[in-house]
């Protein structure tokens, strides 16, 4: 639904679309998002290659990734103050300059200080920067209506990143190596700087709109309105509050559990297993990307539902 709420005249939209800006917002999310988790999951088809050409073992290589997915946590509570204070578009230009960074100095790397700074510490960041507080600032800043569908396909993005990236790196690494196949996600983060410089809105009241279904859902009032489609200028929810609710904790446990075993275990280390088994490469990285497709499926359907 497309409100205007202003009696002047109407900034115009930077892509004129016959529909409510706000899915244009959403599919650039979608992608920049996709595309983060694509490099961030990435470590666990260079594991072998790395084994092979620098004689790293895999407890070496794997104290790097562990470096990379605690930044990638640690990297959301200021990614969520990054969106507030300069907006989201800047927020995701800035991560994926790091993302292109990070991962094509790892092409020229020789020292195991070097992947621990690139692919931990840069890579890291970068991701977490576009991570799930992304998500949730668009989905909060321009959906009232459809939000829970619109918060699970946002986050499916990472396994849609998984699903599609994985096996397409593994199959390039296989018959080109893994520099060739380390560049296409790096291509595919260069061609969309332009599209969300160009694009990408932080909030629909630039363009002088509503969030999606304001007219449809009647506004609700007190301290977590601003968590409901309300201006944040009218509401607002402390950290002291925040920490003193039990459902933050049992989020933020689930959250935590999630994280150590489908991205610290499972997303790590079950294709090298994998191979090691005799599993072919390729075949070996499909499976974890129909995981990934699996829990798309999962992701948006339960969106669906809330």
């Amino acid at each position: 639904m497309q409100i205007n709420s202003q009696t002047g005249p109407q900034a115009r939209a930077p892509l004129a679309v016959p529909f409510y800006y706000g899915w244009v917002v959403l599919t650039l999310s979608f992608l920049t998002t996709l595309t983060a988790a694509g490099i961030r999951a990435a470590p666990t088809v260079l594991i072998h290659p790395f084994e092979r050409e620098f004689g790293w073992n895999r407890a070496t290589i794997s104290s790097a990734i562990s470096i990379n997915l605690l930044l990638f946590g640690v990297a959301a509570p200021i990614s969520g103050w990054l969106l507030d204070r300069f907006g989201p578009r800047r927020v995701m230009i800035g991560s994926l300059f790091l993302l292109i960074f990070g991962v094509s100095a790892t092409t020229i790397m020789r020292e195991f200080w070097q992947l621990v700074l690139l692919w931990g510490f840069v890579v890291g960041l970068g991701a977490g920067g576009v991570g799930s507080v992304l998500s949730a600032t668009v989905a909060n800043r321009w959906f009232v209506a459809r939000r829970g569908l619109v918060l699970g396909i946002l986050n499916s993005a990472s396994s849609t990143g998984q699903l599609i990236f994985l096996p397409m790196l593994m199959a390039v690494i296989v018959h080109a190596g893994w520099r060739v196949g380390s560049l296409i996600p790096v291509a595919v983060a260069i061609t969309l700087i332009p599209l969300v410089f160009f694009w990408m809105c932080d909030d629909p009241a630039d363009l002088g709109l509503e969030p999606y279904g304001t007219g449809e859902h009647a506004a609700p009032t007190g301290r977590l309105a601003s968590l409901r489609g309300v201006p944040s200028a009218s509401a607002s929810v402390s950290l002291r509050e925040v920490f003193s609710s039990s459902t933050f904790w049992l989020l933020a446990g689930s959250f935590f559990i999630c994280g150590g075993t489908a991205n610290g275990l499972i997303g790590t280390h079950l294709i090298p297993h994998e191979i090691d088994i005799g599993i072919p490469q390729v075949t070996a990285a499909t499976l974890v990307g129909v995981m990934g497709g699996l829990n798309f499926v999962g992701t948006v359907f339960s969106g669906w539902m809330t």
